[in-house]
């Protein structure tokens, strides 16, 4: 489902596949990093946590919801890149989550 890639994710999950907001982001970000992430799965509510500096060669992706989660390692796995920071500034111009 990763199409090779080495994935990690964060965030809380409820029953009905809304994905929660964490603390601690840039933390765990870099954790991933260490790890050998190449993709990492994050809150789209945690967007104003990002951290200015980022590991090189990690992607960053929010998402809302567990299918949204799912959507983006299917676009992995097809071999393109899925959404990444730029949902933070749409997000962010809409004012919608």
């Amino acid at each position: 489902m990763t199409g090779g890639a080495v994935v990690s994710g964060t965030g809380t999950i409820d029953a009905d596949g809304a994905v929660g907001a964490i603390g601690g982001l840039t933390q765990k970000i870099w954790g991933a990093s260490l790890a050998g992430t190449e993709v990492m799965l994050m809150p789209i509510e945690n967007c104003a946590d990002v951290p200015d500096r980022l590991p090189d060669g990690m992607r960053i992706v929010p998402v809302g919801t567990l299918d949204e989660a799912i959507a983006a390692l299917e676009t992995i796995e097809g071999g393109e890149d899925p959404a990444g920071l730029e949902r933070c500034a749409a997000d962010s111009a809409t004012g919608s989550d």
